[in-house]
């Protein structure tokens, strides 16, 4: 942990190393791949070679990996760069969220961190303009989506793509409407600020709204669920940023939002992880009580742990409890009978189509064959199936705790 802590020395970092025998350096490499930090580590590695004469194995395996991250992120950042000229030029303001902000202005080397897609978020008044540039560009979604529907429960566009073109997810909002936070987008747009992605002039979140809207999307959105370079994000913007954080007002926010436990049960991970100094009269600020011991030890299981949950959906964990056949047998109904816009998002039909029922046969054939193994095993082999049951319960309790208000 302490070779990616933001302001832990390097002379330090090369104590540690330089005592590492090969099956030692073979398991941080496996739990860097783990915990999606390869890339971050492989440049540290590299500096602490250039500037303290460090050997370390594997280093073609890994600068070879490296290399084709670095060439990914820089077609991507080319991508960004087109989409973000040409909404400049169609007069349409907008904010690059998380990697495609964070890759320059944070992580300052194109191959250090992991990125799949560009995210940038407009105004909901743009936000049909938005996808006009974009279509102009050759770009389209990937499934279903009208402009017109309600889509309290999504927060973006499905990701849009052209050809050989990196996947765009255009948001007009942080987090979903039906959720239980409430982000105020004007209030959001007012604290906006200039920055500079790939090569163009952009926008992007004030450093509090940053902070909390990573906390998010780490910490609630995934379930803990993206490892440590989730967690990583966050510490080194508050690392680069310190001087610059007005903790008093990413409080303030944080209460607007409804965003007080995800925020505390955040800082705490990174603080404690991470090193990385929060001032103390925030977490007061945030909770009326101190986050208990048993609690922060639940969240930093789930995040580095990385058991994949995917199978053990919370409805799966819910039918497993109940007793009840007929609520069993109403958790899969629901599962099955899903509403019509959610089917026509998924297979990319319009949900006013006739054929949008036929679809719904085609989700049965779907659950049963992702998902039929899992509650087989839950019936007939409680005992192995438990380690994992047992995670997937506390990674939902935590969920549904961080909502509670």
């Amino acid at each position: 942990m302490k070779l990616v802590e933001p302001g832990y020395p390097a002379d330090n970092k090369v104590q540690i190393l330089s005592g590492l025998d090969r099956q030692w350096w073979q398991a941080l490499l496996a739990e860097a791949e783990r915990q999606s930090v390869t890339p971050f580590l492989y440049a540290a590695l590299a500096r602490l070679e250039r500037e303290h004469s460090l050997d370390f194995p594997n280093r073609d395996k890994l600068y070879q990996s490296y290399v084709i991250n670095a060439g990914r992120n820089t077609l991507i950042m080319h991508d960004a760069e087109i989409l973000l000229s040409s909404l400049k030029k169609a007069g349409i303001a907008a904010v690059g969220l998380k990697g495609v902000y964070l890759l320059e202005n944070v992580y300052e080397n194109i191959g250090a961190r992991s990125m799949n897609d560009i995210d940038i978020l407009v105004k909901k008044q743009d936000l049909a303009g938005a996808m006009e540039v974009f279509k102009g560009l050759g770009y389209q979604a990937t499934t279903y989506f009208d402009l017109d529907d309600e889509n309290v429960d999504t927060k973006h566009v499905p990701p849009m793509q052209k050809a050989g073109g990196a996947l765009v997810e255009v948001h007009w909002t942080l987090l979903e409407e039906d959720e239980p936070f409430t982000i105020d987008a004007a209030a959001l747009w007012e604290r906006v600020e200039p920055a500079a992605i790939a090569g163009v002039e952009a926008l992007t979140l004030g450093i509090e709204d940053l902070i909390l809207h990573l906390s998010l999307h780490l910490t609630y959105q995934h379930y803990l669920q993206l490892g440590l370079r989730g967690l990583l994000d966050i510490a080194l913007v508050i690392d680069k940023f310190k001087e610059e954080i007005d903790w008093q007002l990413l409080v303030q926010i944080a209460k607007t939002w409804g965003a007080e436990r995800v925020t505390a049960i955040t800082l705490k991970l990174v603080e404690t992880q991470l090193k990385v100094p929060i001032p103390p009269e925030v977490y007061g600020g945030l909770l009326p009580e101190p986050l208990s011991p048993d609690l922060l030890e639940n969240a930093r299981g789930v995040l580095l742990d990385r058991e994949r949950l995917m199978s053990l959906t919370p409805d799966l964990v819910e039918m497993n409890a109940s007793k009840s056949v007929f609520s069993k047998l109403r958790i899969g109904l629901e599962r099955i009978f899903i509403p019509r816009i959610d089917l026509a998002r998924i297979y990319n039909i319009p949900p006013d189509s006739i054929k949008v029922f036929g679809f719904y046969w085609v989700r049965l054939k779907y659950l049963f064959r992702n998902y039929w193994g899992t509650v087989r095993r839950l019936w007939s082999d409680r005992h192995s199936s438990q380690p994992a049951l047992e995670k997937a319960k506390t990674s939902y309790s935590l969920h549904d705790w961080m909502s509670e208000r």
